[in-house]
């Protein structure tokens, strides 16, 4: 019995080191990736420190620029405003030297004047009129900076700009309604001055009564009843009074070249 239990238990030992010997080999290579992945994660944990603190001084360098921009937004909106105010005043004192230039023209009677002779004439037209000047096309480029006429009564008037294109004259530039506050001969100046090309026509709008008398047969002003706007397009066959070649005492001035 003795010598029976001791083959079993010799046995036994012997099973249990054969299946060490054959768990050891799979334990050890575990082991191995274990200690691999502690080192990943090691240099892991190192390389996400390395980040964050990167992040850390990129916030800081986000913050110093922000501040630097915060500054020359400043500097810019103070000189953008000391700007703003030197060419605002640039821009009045031009505008009072035009203005003052302007008021010397016209009081030294230096302009230059495109139109009919301010005359009292013969007949009148009483109904409001759209008067087109072909008689007195633009002789040259230039600007003009007002309008005269002798009025037979008071009255409010628009000047326009027709520019010829092929058989057709375009509106291209109107004034501000102009008052008129009297009888007589009066130069209305315009607030804004035109520019305007050789062979240009100019046109007159009468709000009211045509107060601006005429002579037959020896001017070539056609008329309308209809009234121009900005870019409406005019033909001479489309107007009246090609027959009476009527002369208008009203005209423009202004500075040709």
């Amino acid at each position: 019995m003795l010598s029976r239990f001791c083959r079993c238990a010799i046995f036994l030992m012997l099973s249990i080191s054969l299946m060490a010997c054959q768990v050891s080999p799979d334990a050890i290579q575990l082991n191995n990736k274990n200690q691999q992945l502690t080192q990943q994660l090691s240099a892991s944990q190192a390389e996400v420190a390395r980040l964050t603190q990167r992040a850390r001084m990129l916030q800081g360098d986000v913050t110093e620029l922000g501040r630097v921009v915060n500054v020359l937004g400043t500097e810019k909106t103070s000189r953008v405003e000391e700007s703003s105010v030197l060419r605002g005043q640039v821009r009045q004192f031009v505008l009072q030297q035009i203005d003052l230039l302007k008021d010397f023209l016209v009081d030294g009677n230096l302009l230059d004047y495109v139109g009919g002779e301010l005359v009292s004439r013969a007949q009148q037209e009483p109904a409001p009129l759209t008067l087109v000047d072909f008689a007195h096309p633009m002789p040259s480029a230039g600007t003009l900076t007002g309008v005269g006429a002798y009025f037979s009564a008071p009255t409010e008037l628009q000047v326009k700009v027709l520019r010829p294109v092929n058989d057709r004259y375009v509106l291209i530039w109107q004034s501000q309604p102009l008052s008129v506050e009297a009888a007589g001969q009066a130069r209305l100046s315009f607030p804004v001055s035109v520019g305007v090309e050789q062979g240009d026509v100019m046109a007159y709008q009468f709000a009211q009564i045509t107060a601006v008398s005429f002579d037959s047969g020896t001017g070539r002003t056609l008329y309308s009843t209809q009234k121009l706007g900005l870019g409406d397009q005019v033909r001479e066959s489309n107007l009246s009074g090609g027959r009476d070649r009527r002369a208008y005492s009203i005209g423009v001035y202004g500075l040709l070249n």
